[in-house]
């Protein structure tokens, strides 16, 4: 009756269900530690990712935005 069910159908069900019930995201504590440690994490990526050619440099920057897309597929952001 609404398609095909997929892991992205379940985490959109979720992600109503949390919003219309006005549940907190259950995960923000985790999210907050992990951004903590991405940030402190940054300045040293940018730097790594300066020093490679421009054709490595593009190649690590589409893995790293698929890889972070892959790990944080339930996100609002990139889901919209």
């Amino acid at each position: 009756a609404y398609g095909t069910l997929t892991v992205r159908s379940l985490l959109d069900t979720r992600e109503h269900c949390l919003n219309e019930f006005n549940f907190p995201d259950p995960y923000s504590k985790v999210k907050q530690k992990e951004n903590g440690i991405a940030l402190k994490c940054f300045q040293s990526v940018i730097e790594s990712l300066d020093a490679l050619g421009w054709e490595e440099r593009q190649f690590a920057l589409v893995k790293g935005l698929l890889a972070g897309n892959v790990f944080d597929w339930g996100a609002k952001a990139v889901s919209e």
